[in-house]
């Protein structure tokens, strides 16, 4: 499957409430892209966003609770660059022209066929990339690529990450300038892990950075990348 390449690595956010679509489309997706975060409703995709790192975002337009329309409204205060696509089996008119404000990548129907599926994640890829969202400067002589999961220093050499390295910092990068708390850090890597050993994962990953200089440690609080 290398013609997916550009997807090996990207984490979707799929939101869809009628379970039988929802788990075809996401067995789909975990085929050609590295996670899948799926939502059965408008606000657990909310809750799903706002703790994880999401690369692309596909939202049923029509969902309990809150509208794909309102959680792309609210990704949008939080982030204006993210990739979002809106699906629909129709769509009023109404509805048509506020997905027109959202700056979408796309509205596409279901139930999603794969050719269009692969069209739409080629277009948000190439969203991520003029955005300059596949790689990200964390200092002057240090970058961290979104592609390989790997940092990039100023003399063009790479020091690739482990899985847990590339979730902190992923997260640390989505919301730079925060204060990211341990629990939070500990909820990401999808198991409880002691203050002590996120201290050691936090440590290993300044080793890597070189310099570390803008990624600061609260004390019994958690990090903030700046």
């Amino acid at each position: 499957m290398s013609q997916f390449n550009e997807f090996k690595n990207l984490s979707i956010l799929y939101a869809e409430d009628d379970d039988t679509l929802r788990n075809i489309t996401t067995k789909t997706l975990e085929l050609i892209v590295k996670k899948v975060y799926s939502a059965s409703s408008g606000l657990e995709a909310l809750d799903v966003y706002m703790k994880n790192s999401i690369d692309i975002v596909i939202l049923d337009i029509y969902m309990d609770s809150i509208s794909g329309i309102e959680v792309a409204k609210q990704i949008r205060k939080e982030n204006d660059k993210v990739p979002i696509i809106i699906v629909s089996g129709s769509i009023a008119t109404e509805d048509l022209i506020a997905a027109c404000k959202l700056n979408l990548i796309e509205y596409i129907h279901k139930p999603i066929e794969f050719s269009k599926l692969i069209t739409v994640l080629n277009l948000a890829v190439e969203r991520l990339k003029t955005h300059g969202l596949l790689s990200a400067k964390i200092n002057d002589t240090l970058s961290y690529d979104y592609f390989s999961k790997s940092f990039i220093y100023k003399d063009g050499t790479n020091k690739t990450l482990t899985k847990n390295e590339i979730d902190v910092i992923e997260l640390l990068l989505s919301r730079r300038g925060q204060v990211i708390e341990y629990e939070v850090i500990s909820h990401i890597l999808d198991k409880y892990i002691s203050d002590g050993a996120i201290k050691n994962l936090m440590f290993r990953i300044r080793k890597k950075m070189g310099d570390d200089t803008n990624l600061c440690n609260l004390s019994k609080i958690g990090y903030t990348l700046f």
